[in-house]
């Protein structure tokens, strides 16, 4: 009996998670709302502020309408949402309350109120912020002792032992969701040099009749592409027999080594090693907008007089072109210049290919200062405007560098499929400067793929939000 690939979206686990998600969310809603309720009801009561002449309904739909829409940050997290640490809870109420705080004041500024009060709002959304972090961190545990406690599903694993070895982390995750293993079985020729794994050893394939017969189980999970075709359809006949749930896990993650995103089109499934949000033409406009609506006034009103400051500098440090331009790659490995002011003594050509050290020589005073301040970057904005760059997106690196760092990083020009950026995830994380070792370099890609594979627009705010930090706190790797 075949098994359409279709079916791997109605997976049990699947519908619970997702059933845990909606719960999560409708609970939060309410806390979220009632804590509005409450809080006005209060802050009237105290007479702390004056809210007569206030449409505070109008803020009521809001603040649930806004709470709604920041459920869509669930999307990443939705997987580990009940073993979520203190400081991923914590991140993911920061993009919660971005969205919140955004729909708050479309509000504020759609109605044009100018009645109220910011002290009000602002300690609502500090009052919001904390519940969220909280009902973030506990809630979804709670839920899951409640309704999946009594209600497990005892799991049989079929495959290596070194294969479920590393389900180690998956199991451990699902077992909030009711996932109770029972053990594994493997082939003959695998269980006589078994490892010591936390999982039972109940036999080999050959004995899954016997182990179902002896032992609950409600679903098993075959590793694919363990066993071969005749034996498939032997588990698949002796798991619908015993009334079992049977699924498969695609360990082809394993076999690439590379993250697997899969892509269901009608009865054909897809598995590809990158998924690209900025391949929607929509997704484009609105970067596009972005880039546009941010660049046009730094080059209109930041550039002009910053370029007057710097070449005064220059002519008293380090005479010479006050901007400096250097060919880079681009999206899709497309050649393009990109422009900076001018960091260093006018030096021979060729001489800019080696990375800026600490204490490099090459580098004017004035110029150290614009480099840490990444003051010398904003000529870029006039890239951003021609269309070759994108305010966030991974920084385009020097041509020779690429095809160094090529040769040590094999998924190292995916960095190409979207348009370089004038600062990326990798940056607002800290990561400036020098690139000394590999690992610096490895973390860097890892940014990059994670930004072209989960972009969003408030990704790109919050990109933008770090980096300015970055700016007024320059971290030891800027220089």
């Amino acid at each position: 009996m075949g098994i359409h690939p279709a079916n791997n979206r109605l997976l049990m686990l699947k519908n619970r998670q997702e059933g845990l998600t909606t719960l999560h969310g409708i609970w939060m809603t309410i806390a979220v709302s009632s804590l509005f309720i409450e809080f006005e009801a209060f802050v009237t009561w105290a007479k702390w502020k004056e809210l007569v002449d206030l449409n505070l309904k109008l803020y009521f739909l809001a603040v649930v309408v806004g709470t709604l829409i920041s459920l869509r940050a669930f999307h990443h997290w939705a997987p580990k949402l009940a073993q979520l640490t203190w400081i991923e809870a914590l991140a993911l109420t920061k993009q919660q309350m971005i969205r919140l705080s955004l729909v708050l004041l479309a509000l504020v500024f759609a109605t044009k109120d100018a009645s109220i009060s910011r002290l009000f709002i602002g300690t609502f959304l500090v009052l919001a912020s904390v519940t969220m972090l909280l009902c973030n961190r506990f809630l979804p545990r709670l839920i899951c002792s409640v309704v999946f406690k009594t209600n497990t599903v005892p799991t049989l694993f079929i495959g290596s032992p070194a294969s479920i070895t590393r389900l180690n982390r998956w199991i451990d995750a699902k077992a909030n969701l009711g996932v109770e293993t029972v053990g594994y079985l493997c082939n003959q020729e695998d269980a006589s040099g078994r490892m010591e794994i936390p999982v039972p050893f109940l036999g080999t394939t050959a004995d899954l009749a016997e182990v179902l017969r002896t032992n609950v189980v409600g679903q098993i999970i075959v590793l694919q592409n363990y066993l071969d075709r005749e034996e498939n359809q032997k588990v698949i006949t002796t798991a619908q027999k015993a009334g079992c749930r049977l699924h498969v896990f695609n360990n082809w993650a394993e076999e690439f080594n590379h993250s697997i995103v899969v892509d269901h089109e009608g009865e054909y499934t897809f598995f590809t090693l990158d998924d690209e949000p900025l391949e929607n033409p929509i997704n484009r406009i609105v970067k596009r907008a972005f880039d546009i609506a941010f660049a046009l006034p730094v080059v209109a009103f930041v550039v002009p007089p910053l370029v007057l400051i710097v070449w005064l500098m220059q002519r008293k440090q380090a005479p010479g072109p006050v901007f400096f331009s250097q060919p880079r790659t681009g999206m899709t490995k497309r050649p393009f210049n990109i422009i900076k002011f001018r960091t260093m003594y006018v030096r021979q050509p060729g001489d800019e290919a080696q990375q800026a050290r600490k204490d490099d020589d090459r580098i004017y005073p004035f110029g150290r200062f614009l480099r840490r301040s990444s003051l010398d970057e904003i000529p870029q904005f006039i890239n951003v405007l021609v269309g070759d760059m994108s305010v966030a997106g991974p920084r385009p690196h020097l041509i020779t560098h690429d095809e160094q760092f090529s040769q040590l990083l094999k998924a190292y020009y995916t960095r190409h499929f979207v348009k370089p950026g004038i600062t990326g995830l990798a940056q607002s994380k800290g990561f400036r400067g020098e690139i000394s070792e590999i690992s610096l370099l490895e973390r860097r890609v890892r940014y990059d793929i994670f930004y072209i594979n989960n972009w969003s627009f408030l990704l790109d705010l919050q990109i933008v939000l770090s980096t300015f930090r970055q700016i007024l706190f320059p971290p030891r790797s800027a220089y």
